[in-house]
């Protein structure tokens, strides 16, 4: 019994307690814990790049995988930037700073699709147009 789990462990596979007679094989899924957030871009980007903010464990093949294999987008290049968190300066404390963790950013080009970062909030001007047409 011993030498079996062994073996199959050895192998990547784990058997139920019960022995190889009435052995179950476990399915394995795959639950990603990590998330991604889609962030604004700062400054103009192309119409096919698409910016998130990834883990910092994340490599650039998990991020591709990631929304090809989710959510089925073609992805054609990743680039990746690890930004450093900003600084706060306590004035009452003399030398004592406060500094937010460390993120990575993720642009994210896409095969064959572009991309507009959706318009939730309308302006005031459109609201007003809107408004007086009705």
């Amino acid at each position: 019994m011993a030498v079996v789990q062994h073996i199959a462990k050895k192998a990547g596979r784990r058997i139920a307690k019960g022995g190889v007679g009435s052995a179950t094989w476990q399915k394995r899924i795959f639950l990603c814990n990590w998330e991604m957030t889609l962030v604004r871009p700062g400054k103009p980007i192309p119409p096919d790049t698409v910016v998130f903010r990834v883990p910092l464990v994340m490599t650039k093949f998990d991020i591709r995988n990631y929304l090809q294999k989710i959510y089925n987008v073609q992805v054609y290049k990743v680039n990746t930037a690890v930004m450093p968190g900003k600084r706060k300066k306590y004035t009452y404390i003399r030398g004592l700073y406060d500094k937010q963790p460390d993120y990575k950013k993720a642009y994210v080009i896409l095969a064959n699709d572009t991309f507009q970062f959706p318009d939730i909030f309308p302006s005031r001007k459109e609201q007003k147009n809107d408004s007086e047409v009705d």
